[in-house]
């Protein structure tokens, strides 16, 4: 293919590259967060714009329910403007701070949904009897069951590693950046979640 025509196609994209750097940059400096103390309406609108989306997808990794994702993400910014209104909340890490709250959040809802001892496959969007090739349906809908309660199975430290890693697709500079660990941690972490990612599910499907 022609250069000049995948150089082409690669602006736009390297152009909106640079322009989410530069907001991150913007949301991430100390003055944003000085704002976000004094309750600047704006300043605060274009938090929950710009990171609504990133958390939601987070939670949306770690959990099956619709509902109860979009529940917590907005808690999350709700516990974020009540922080702020205290005096509390972020000094530096916005993003950490999000993810962070998001991933008690989820491990609290965790915790009670097992109290409750709900049923699996409680919110499986296929359809069995309206689907042309149910077999298949009920087998993707099975495997993905199965690797959703191995990954219940991991630490939530070892959740929302993989979760910031995969779902979020951050770096291993953000990733510790949020998780407030080096580097060499954040690897070693991700490296036995998913050793034992790997090993639940491989006694799962024997069973």
């Amino acid at each position: 293919m022609d250069s000049t025509l995948i150089l082409t196609h690669r602006a736009p994209v390297a152009g909106l590259l640079k322009l989410q750097q530069a907001y991150d940059t913007w949301m991430a400096s100390e003055n944003t967060l000085v704002r976000a103390r004094r309750l600047d309406q704006d300043t605060l609108t274009k938090i929950h714009d710009r990171y609504y989306p990133e958390v939601y997808r987070y939670v949306r990794y770690r959990l099956d329910n619709e509902q109860v994702c979009e529940d917590i993400t907005s808690e999350v910014f709700l516990r974020l403007l009540d922080a702020l209104h205290k005096n509390r909340g972020p000094n530096e890490n916005l993003r950490g701070w999000l993810f962070g709250t998001a991933s008690n959040l989820v491990n609290d809802h965790l915790r009670q949904r097992y109290a409750r001892k709900e049923e699996p496959l409680e919110n499986s969007a296929h359809s069995l009897t309206d689907d042309e090739h149910p077999e298949g349906t009920y087998d993707d809908a099975w495997m993905q069951q199965q690797v959703r309660d191995a990954f219940r199975e991991l630490t939530p430290e070892q959740q929302h590693v993989l979760a910031l890693r995969f779902s979020q697709e951050r770096s291993l500079d953000e990733t510790a950046s949020i998780m407030g660990k080096t580097i060499t941690a954040v690897k070693a972490l991700q490296f036995r979640a998913v050793a034992s990612l790997r090993r639940v599910l491989e006694e799962r499907i024997r069973r």
